[in-house]
């Protein structure tokens, strides 16, 4: 890819998941736009061992910025549905080699706790 080519809309999607997505594009792109096997498996490992990391993620815009950066929509298909797979509280199982990867990416961005909307709403944190 060519630093003159076309300007990908960022979405800044938190906690790395941005450059998570833009590394699996980058990969893709080195396999005539096919996600391999072994970059699903990091992907599946992350999102079962990083929850954190994926709970405030929107599948729809996890998906757009996806096929922003390039990638065929079956794969941008496939990855959302492991996303929305795993915010469902379902398991993903990555090949035995990847099981224990994470990306680098920090963690920076967490989930409201539960309940803590209501919370909230009633006032009761109105010091």
């Amino acid at each position: 890819m060519s630093e003159g080519g076309p300007k990908v809309r960022h979405m800044n999607l938190p906690n790395g998941v941005d450059k998570i997505l833009e590394y699996l594009a980058m990969m893709a792109q080195g396999y005539d736009n096919h996600l391999k096997w072994n970059e699903q498996a990091k992907l599946k490992a992350d999102m079962m061992n990083v929850p954190d990391r994926w709970r405030v993620i929107d599948p729809a815009e996890f998906r757009a910025q996806a096929l922003a950066l390039g990638m065929r929509t079956e794969d941008a298909d496939e990855i959302t549905d492991y996303l929305k797979r795993r915010l469902q509280g379902r398991r993903l199982v990555p090949t035995r080699s990847y099981r224990d990867f994470k990306f680098t990416y920090p963690v920076d961005t967490l989930p409201e706790p539960k309940g803590f909307g209501e919370i909230r709403r009633s006032g009761a944190l109105n010091w």
